[in-house]
């Protein structure tokens, strides 16, 4: 090559300098403005490299959200969600990005060690058989386990949220509605309402083989069946379906 030329391969500046030279770089900044998701979507997403959670209109709407309904109902379903998503910035995978969004693992060793251990429960848990996807069909838990780890996280954040909302109104969780519901049972119905399905057997199969999110049934009666505050809200005693002995919790 001639002089003044790049002459040898270890010469070559990096990408980042080459990219600088044609000024590309400034334009490659994050938008923090800029959703992956349309207005009517029913759905929300964390963005680990923006470090953002999202909520697009569609989903602000019964049964997640309503108005008009006491704080109960809204915590147990959009709480939840809300609750959810920051998990995500915590959970297999979004634990590994820190606060800027970069890919760094900026845990110590024995918090990253411990989240492992808990994290291995949720798995357990949900690597189970799916009677409504067909003989022989089992949930892979590893391959949920950061959904999974959201939803436990995200209904603990948006039942502390309901708690301390009723206080500040001089009310307490145990208090009734006027439909003689509790605020606390009201909020676990919420929840459970809010993940109402039907699905035919093929497209259970097809969840459950390739979607890292549980089945609506698991995403309701694994995660209640964790919390003894759902046991408490209905009189649910040890040994009973929906009192875990082994209960899994990592945030």
């Amino acid at each position: 090559m001639s002089e003044g030329k790049i002459k040898r391969f270890d010469c070559y500046p990096s990408g980042s300098v080459i990219l600088t030279q044609l000024g590309v770089l400034d334009h490659l900044d994050a938008n923090n403005s800029e959703w992956t998701m349309t207005p009517p979507t029913i759905n929300a997403y964390y963005d680990p490299q923006l470090n953002t959670i999202n909520f697009p209109a569609g989903i602000l709407q019964p049964p997640f959200f309503e108005k008009d309904m006491d704080d109960s109902v809204n915590y147990g379903a959009i709480g939840m969600v809300i609750g959810h998503e920051l998990t995500h910035g915590f959970d297999d995978q979004g634990r590994k990005f820190d606060a800027h969004g970069n890919l760094r693992d900026w845990w110590t060793a024995e918090d990253a060690k411990q989240y492992d251990e808990r994290g291995k429960c949720i798995s357990d848990q949900y690597t189970e058989e799916v009677p409504d996807a067909g003989p022989g069909v089992k949930q892979n838990g590893l391959l949920t386990q950061g959904e999974d780890t959201a939803d436990n996280g995200g209904i603990h954040l948006a039942f502390f949220a309901l708690e301390a909302a009723l206080k500040t109104q001089g009310k307490s969780l145990d208090d009734k509605g006027p439909d003689g519901w509790t605020y606390r049972q009201r909020f676990f119905l919420s929840y459970a309402y809010s993940w109402c399905a039907a699905v035919r057997p093929e497209v259970a199969r097809l969840i459950v083989t390739t979607d890292p999110h549980s089945m609506p049934m698991f995403r309701v009666d694994n995660v209640v069946s964790n919390m003894s505050d759902f046991a408490r809200a209905f009189g649910c005693k040890a040994g009973q379906k929906m009192v875990r002995a082994n209960a899994c919790r990592v945030w």
